[in-house]
C-alpha cells in the first residue's frame, strides 16, 4: 500500500455504488469490492451479539461468501443503500451460522451423554461404527416420559 492511500474503517455506500456496477457489468467482483464486503462483516462481526464466539473468523468468511452469492440480487434502480443490503446479508449469515453450531453443539453433547449406546469392538468397519441417533432419541423420550410421571 503506498504512502499517499489512506486506510479507512467502513464503508460508504458512495464508494460500494460504482463497485456494485463494475460488477453488474463484468459479472466478477473487484478486488475493492471483496475488500470492502470483509470490512462490512468484520465490523459487524465486533457488534455486541457477535462478539465472543470462537468461531468468529469462520463467521465472517460465511458471510463473506454469502454476500458474494447474493450480490447479484441487488438492484441499484430500486435503492441506492447496498451497504444496507450487504449488512442485512451479513448479519442473517452470522445467525444462521451460529445456529448450524449449535445445532452440531447439542449433537455432540448428546453423543457425550449417551455413550454407553455407542460400542465398538475391533471387529467393526467404518460403516457399523456409525453413531445411531435413533436410539440415543429413544432413549430420550424415555426418559422425559420417566420424568413427566
Amino acid at each position: 500500500m503506498s504512502d499517499t492511500q489512506e486506510v479507512t474503517h467502513y464503508v460508504r455506500n458512495k464508494d460500494l455504488i460504482p463497485e456494485i456496477e463494475k460488477f453488474n457489468e463484468s459479472g466478477q467482483i473487484s478486488e475493492e469490492l471483496g475488500g470492502m464486503l470483509l470490512l462490512i462483516a468484520k465490523n459487524l462481526s465486533n457488534k455486541a451479539n457477535f462478539i465472543n464466539y470462537t468461531w468468529k473468523e469462520d463467521m465472517i468468511q460465511e458471510a463473506v461468501l454469502t454476500c458474494c452469492k447474493y450480490l447479484k440480487n441487488f438492484d441499484l434502480e430500486k435503492s441506492k443503500n447496498p451497504f444496507a443490503y450487504i449488512t442485512t446479508i451479513c448479519s442473517h449469515s452470522f445467525v444462521n451460522y451460529i445456529n448450524r453450531q449449535k445445532k452440531h453443539s447439542d449433537i455432540k453433547d448428546k453423543c457425550f451423554h449417551n455413550r454407553e449406546y455407542v460400542t465398538e469392538d475391533e471387529t467393526m468397519t467404518y460403516t457399523q461404527k456409525a453413531i445411531d441417533y435413533t436410539i440415543m432419541s429413544k432413549n430420550e423420550n424415555k426418559k422425559k416420559k420417566k420424568a413427566k410421571s
